[in-house]
Order: structure tokens, then C-alpha cells, then sequence
């Protein structure tokens, strides 16, 4: 069987072989006929650029600040309000764009002036709304439109007492909400919206203190076009002392936002909106925090909020930029962290100022911040029991910038009946511990007033690791009462490695009543709106094939 086997091998090796002789023979005597009758290729169409227009933007504002009960009766002297609410909302769009500003419902709305025949975005403000509200953006031809929009929400006694205001935002299938609490004494209203045409399916997720809450229901929610759902967090997922919320949504897009209310028994301890901040990443920061030399263990200080959504466990080392640079947190500059677990972090025994705080984790975060601010004595009690108003704080994540040159950094449009500072941080994208970051940051900020006129400008230079202050109402001219409707903010000079952020705290309402302190008692901190989409070239080339390719 053998000697067969290797006959055999060795006759189709031959025959191969010949095969193949015979093949090459065939191409040298008919090789120019063959080559002939081989097509040539096809020569590609040539490339054309095509211009291709942005996609219709969407802003989607939180509706008025509500009572959690607003059927509850009584004395109206001990009622849960006893004054009117009063809120108002205001968009602006600068640039090259039809703008229409519409209740989220889809009722009748206004169309926006885009400020073409002036510098900066043209305002319109809309007092007393009574639901969310959807700005969509159709741009045009030019540059890349630039809308803000904001709603506040001002009580001035009650247990709506405080100042309820956000920036607007955009839509989307995934919101971390980092802020508020369930426990006694809190309520926190969970509002989804659906500005589209489509109803959507949201899943609602659930973290405090103890890790991920099991909510009774599953936590699904349906939310029809055109639609505002609100659900009380605290019936699903009570004694919650630290919150964070998940919401995540199919089927459409939807905004989601919290409002927080705080009592301390009777006392009033605040009111305000959480937004989303970014999704979980390594590196986050957020501005805004304003201290007054609260000692560390004041529960009013300012904290940061931190939650570890993933399966491992990690560190994070929470970095404070002051005005002169990182300011120490002593004992909490290293915060372990267990998977699921909401930790609070106190930033208690900084010295009076303005601050940025960065969170370098080493596995993936989400993270939140407050500020409280002290106010007058509650009239009802007898004893001095102060009442206080809370700012919630969004994270932004920490990315490398891009190149050096002017780029937009966003803009905010102002709550009427507001005074506002804006916090301005040059924040390094790595802690840098071992290696301090160099350079500085040239800031180009500029107001304008509701028609979109430049009401006045100012070059802020803001060195790596620190964040400056400043007063809204210097960008107005000299002599004017009128405050500016609408900041920008433009980098005129960047620095490697280091990136602009900043915010608007913005503050109403009557002084605390202490001695020499003339500062509102009621505060928010709103975030800027980045710009949207402009008009771009795509190459595209004619095929005869569908969806594989020239």
C-alpha cells in the first residue's frame, strides 16, 4: 500500500508539473491575444465636495421649580407657600441660524432674532412658564450658531424658599445625575422630557450610600412626544442621604433633570435643579464653588460628590484650584472608592474664595458638587434658626484641548433679576502633583445686551491651576444699570495640557442680615451651552456598486 501510495504522489506531482508547463507555454504563444482581450481598468469618477448642513439643534430648559405636594392646604403663614414663585426663562442665538423657542408640548411658540445685524446673540425672554421649554436651532449657511438659554425659579419664603436655575441643555440616550437626597427632610423630583416625535422608553437607575437601590418597578418609564413625566425618586428609593441617578432612554432622545428641595423641620434649606454632567471617565473637574471659611466639619461647607458606577474598586485624589494655585485638602486629597457606593467629600477649612476642583480617578467616575449659602433667620421660629439656599454643581470631563488659537468656549444667557460672577479656571488635564503645569490661559469675555449689541469686553488671563473671579457687571459701560443679557467666553491663548472651564454664579434675593454682608442669600450655579454644528464639506465619488465601496 505504500509503494502504491508514493507511485501515485509521484504521478500527480509529474502531471502537476506538466500541467503547468503546458499553461505557461499557452500564455507565451497567445499572451498578446490574451492581453488584448483583458478590459482595462475603469478610471474613478472624479471627487467632488459636497457641502452637507448640520442637523436641526435642540435645547430642551427645566420647567418652573414646583412643590413636591401642591395639593397641601393649611395657615398660609405656616403653609408649605406663602409667597408666588416667579420665574422666567431667556434664550439668545448669535450667528447664522432660524431660531424657534416653543413650549416642550409643541404649542405655539416665538421665533428667535439671531442678532445678524449685531456682534453677539440677540435675547428673548419669556416670563412665568408654566412647562419646559424646546429652543431648536436650524443653521444656516455661515458659522456655527451660538445659543444659551437659561430658566430660574425664585421663592423668597416657603419650602420652595431659594433660587432654582439652570443653563439649558441638549437631549440625549444616556443623563448622570449627581446631586440630591431622599432622606427625611428631602425630596428629590425625578423630570424626564421628551422634545421629540417619537415616545421613548427611559431606564432609571438609583446609587446612595449603600450602593445600587432596587427600585420597585423596575424603574422603567414611558415618556410620549412632547411629553414631561415627574416621579418622586424618594417612593422608589427612600433614605437615600447621597443620590445619584442613571437615566437612560431608547426609542428617543430625552432631557433629564432633579429638583431638590432640602427642610429642616420647618426651616427651609433650599431649592435647585440638578443637571446632567458628563458620563463616567477618569478625569473630571467643576467650577463654581464659592467658599466662605467654613470649618471642616460645618455640614454647610461645600462638598464634592463621587460615585464609582462600575465593578472595581479605586482611588481618586481630589485636587482644589484656588486663586493662587492647588489649594491642600487636608485628609482628602485620596478618596478610596467602593464599587456602587455614593461618597460625599467635605471641602470644609478652605479659606474664603472662589474654586475649581479636579477628580483624577483611576477607574471610571461620575461626580457632583454643592454650595450652600447662609440667609436671613426663618420669621416663624422663635429662635435663631438660620435658613439656607444649595447650588447644585455639574461635572465636565477633562480632554485634551484642542490646538492653540481662538476658540469658542461657550456662552450663558442670564435669569433676569439675577446678579451674576463668573468663575474662570484654567484647569490641567492630569493632576500634576509631581510636575505643576506652566502657562496661562487668555480668556476674551465679553457681554451683551438683549438686543446682541457688545455692551463691553474684558481679556482675563488665568494662570495653569487657577481659577479667577469676575463680576458679570463689569462688562456693562461705565455709568449703565442695565446688566449684560448674554456672556461669551472665547480662548484667545491656550496652553498644553490645560483646559478653560467656567461658570455663572449667579445669586438673588435678600442679604443674610448679618452685620456688614450685603450679598443675596439665594445662589445657582449655571454651566455654559457649547456651540453648535456649522455647515461642512465631505468628498463624494460616484460608484457603480450600492454600499460596497468605489
Amino acid at each position: 500500500m505504500t509503494a502504491r501510495r508514493s507511485v501515485a504522489r509521484r504521478l500527480a506531482t509529474t502531471g502537476a508539473g506538466v500541467v503547468g508547463i503546458l499553461a505557461v507555454g499557452a500564455v507565451a504563444a497567445f499572451g498578446g491575444v490574451l492581453t488584448d482581450r483583458v478590459p482595462e481598468p475603469e478610471v474613478a469618477d472624479p471627487v467632488e465636495h459636497v457641502t452637507v448642513a448640520p442637523a436641526q439643534d435642540v435645547l430642551v430648559c427645566p420647567g418652573p421649580a414646583r412643590l413636591t405636594d401642591p395639593e397641601a392646604v393649611g395657615d398660609a403663614q405656616f403653609g408649605p407657600a406663602p409667597v408666588g414663585t416667579t420665574s422666567v426663562l431667556r434664550a439668545a442665538v448669535a450667528g447664522d441660524a432660524t431660531s424657534v423657542l416653543t413650549p416642550l408640548d409643541g404649542s405655539e411658540g416665538v421665533e428667535l432674532d439671531a442678532g445678524a445685524d449685531t456682534a453677539g446673540p440677540a435675547a428673548t425672554t419669556v416670563e412665568d412658564p408654566t412647562v419646559g421649554s424646546v429652543l431648536a436651532v436650524r443653521p444656516g449657511d455661515g458659522d456655527a450658531p451660538r445659543p444659551a438659554a437659561a430658566v430660574g425659579s425664585v421663592t423668597t419664603a416657603g419650602d420652595l424658599r431659594g433660587l432654582a436655575a439652570a443653563s439649558c441643555g441638549r437631549p440625549g440616550v444616556s443623563h448622570w445625575l449627581v446631586g440630591g437626597s431622599t432622606e427625611v427632610g428631602s425630596s428629590a423630583q425625578l423630570v424626564l422630557q421628551n422634545p421629540g416625535l417619537t415616545p421613548a422608553t427611559v431606564q432609571v437607575s438609583v446609587w446612595g450610600q449603600g450602593g445600587e437601590a432596587v427600585l420597585a418597578g423596575g424603574g422603567q418609564q414611558l415618556v410620549g412626544p412632547g411629553e414631561e413625566v415627574v416621579t418622586l425618586v424618594e417612593a422608589a428609593a427612600p433614605e437615600q442621604r447621597r443620590l445619584v441617578v442613571h437615566v437612560e432612554a431608547s426609542g428617543g432622545l430625552v432631557s433629564a433633570y432633579l429638583q431638590h428641595t432640602t427642610l429642616d423641620g420647618l426651616v427651609p434649606l433650599g431649592v435647585e435643579y440638578v443637571v446632567p454632567g458628563t458620563q463616567p471617565t477618569h478625569d473630571v473637574a467643576l467650577t463654581g464653588f464659592a467658599s466662605v471659611g467654613e470649618a471642616v466639619d460645618d455640614p454647610h461647607a461645600p462638598q464634592v460628590r463621587v460615585l464609582a458606577p462600575g465593578p472595581d474598586p479605586g482611588t481618586a485624589r481630589v485636587v482644589v484650584h484656588g486663586a493662587d494655585g492647588v489649594v491642600p485638602l487636608r485628609g482628602a486629597e485620596e478618596v478610596a472608592l467602593t464599587p456602587g457606593v455614593v461618597t460625599d467629600v467635605s471641602l470644609g477649612g478652605l479659606p474664603e474664595g472662589r474654586y475649581t476642583v479636579a477628580v483624577h480617578a483611576d477607574v471610571p467616575v461620575v461626580a457632583g458638587g454643592s454650595v450652600d449659602r447662609r440667609g436671613e433667620p426663618d420669621p416663624d421660629l422663635l429662635h435663631d434658626e438660620r435658613q439656607y439656599d444649595r447650588a447644585w454643581i455639574a461635572a465636565v470631563p477633562l480632554a485634551e484641548p484642542d490646538a492653540a488659537g481662538s476658540t469658542p468656549a461657550g456662552q450663558v444667557a442670564l435669569v433676569p433679576g439675577t446678579s451674576s460672577s463668573l468663575s474662570l479656571a484654567a484647569v490641567p488635564v492630569k493632576d500634576g502633583a509631581s510636575d505643576p503645569p506652566a502657562g496661562e490661559l487668555e480668556l476674551a469675555v465679553r457681554g451683551y445686551a438683549a438686543d446682541g449689541s457688545l455692551l463691553g469686553e474684558e481679556t482675563v488671563a488665568v494662570p495653569a491651576g487657577t481659577t479667577t473671579t469676575l463680576d458679570a457687571g463689569s462688562l456693562r459701560p461705565e455709568g449703565s444699570d442695565d446688566p449684560p443679557a448674554t456672556v461669551t467666553v472665547d480662548v484667545v491663548r491656550g496652553a498644553e495640557g490645560v483646559v478653560p472651564l467656567w461658570s455663572v454664579l449667579a445669586s438673588a434675593g435678600p442679604p443674610s442680615g448679618d452685620k456688614g454682608d450685603r450679598t443675596p442669600s439665594l445662589l445657582s450655579v449655571l454651566l455654559p451651552v457649547a456651540d453648535g454644528s456649522a455647515p461642512r464639506e465631505v468628498a463624494v465619488r460616484a460608484s457603480g456598486t450600492a454600499g460596497l465601496g468605489p
